[in-house]
């Protein structure tokens, strides 16, 4: 009896000692690939099926030609660069994009919208997502394009949700002037996002994928230290409307917590509790709450908007062009 549960003893041990060395292979192998993987879906609804008047453009960004909207506002009183996440575009069901810009113009303010590249009807680069360290430079090209073709100088505000958070913060950091940012559960921490990203698509639980997860960022040189999105949004020296949800199961409250604490410029709002059975989050599976803040509390979101634009726009002095 004792020999037989030594055997046995021996065989579990060498049966997870092999399963433990064939999931490290995969993980620094295989699986870093599958983390900056996008699959580019096409934009198949305009801002007009919401009643919205828009203008197809297209952005120039160091030679990729971006699909793109122009969704004025009838008497506008500021601009905002709309940055969507990774895997998505500029059609997001999950943020209910069309119907934020629908908000944004009721507000007053006018919106350019694209996709980013590797991402909806915008140009295939190299299919992989960069956490922002490749795309800023798209969000600088929108900005571009408003200086070139807008006579008037307004108020100018960037939004970046997911991805585009972390996309918004590198733009900031390389030098974007606008009025004010507002984040919308951004990503902070690119190791957890990966981490947590893999947990929602697998089911399994996070800290499996902590090795992979590091392999991604050392193989494609995502951000991490000095130039993590948290470390360089807390260096950020302007206003930052963050509207976190506390129960993201992706882009986690904490971080946002943690920037706050560390940049007093940052106004922290945490989103009104959503239900994992609210019908605003209805076929998102494990996304959950994700970046749902005006699907789920529209007027919630709304109101927060329009206070930080208003608050911002009231603060700024006579001469606009420098802010711009």
């Amino acid at each position: 009896m004792t020999q037989t549960i030594a055997t046995l003893t021996r065989f579990a041990f060498w049966f997870i000692a092999i399963l433990v060395a064939l999931w490290t292979v995969v993980s620094v192998t295989v699986a870093p690939a599958f983390f900056v993987e996008v699959n580019s879906y096409a934009v198949d609804q305009d801002p007009g099926s919401r009643g919205l008047d828009f203008d197809d453009i297209e952005i120039e960004s160091d030679g990729v030609a971006l699909a793109g909207w122009w969704i004025p506002a009838e008497n506008p009183i500021a601009e905002l660069i709309f940055v969507h996440g990774a895997g998505s575009n500029r059609i997001s069901a999950y943020i209910g994009s069309l119907e934020f810009y629908a908000t944004l113009n009721e507000l007053g303010i006018s919106v350019i919208a694209m996709d980013l590249r590797n991402h909806g009807n915008s140009p295939i680069t190299d299919a992989q997502l960069h956490m922002g360290a490749t795309e800023w430079t798209d969000v600088v090209a929108a900005a571009q394009w408003l200086d070139s073709t807008q006579a008037i100088a307004l108020p100018r505000f960037v939004l970046g949700a997911s991805m585009g958070g972390s996309t918004v913060i590198r733009a900031l950091h390389q030098g974007l002037q606008v009025t004010g940012t507002i984040l919308l559960d951004p990503q902070l921490g690119i190791l957890d996002s990966l981490m947590q990203g893999a947990k929602v698509v697998t089911g399994l639980p996070a800290p499996l994928f902590v090795l992979a997860a590091q392999a991604a960022i050392w193989q494609y040189d995502l951000p991490a230290g000095s130039h993590s999105p948290l470390t360089q949004a807390a260096a950020l020296q302007q206003p930052i409307l963050l509207l976190q949800d506390w129960d993201d199961p992706v882009t986690r409250s904490r971080f946002a917590q943690s920037l706050a604490d560390q940049n007093p410029q940052v106004q922290l709002k945490k989103v009104p509790h959503i239900a994992p059975g609210d019908p605003c989050i209805r076929g998102k599976g494990n996304w959950g709450s994700h970046v749902a803040s005006h699907p789920c509390h529209p007027a919630w979101t709304r109101q927060q908007i329009a206070a930080f634009i208003n608050q911002r726009i009231n603060e700024r002095p006579a001469d606009t062009s420098p802010l711009k």
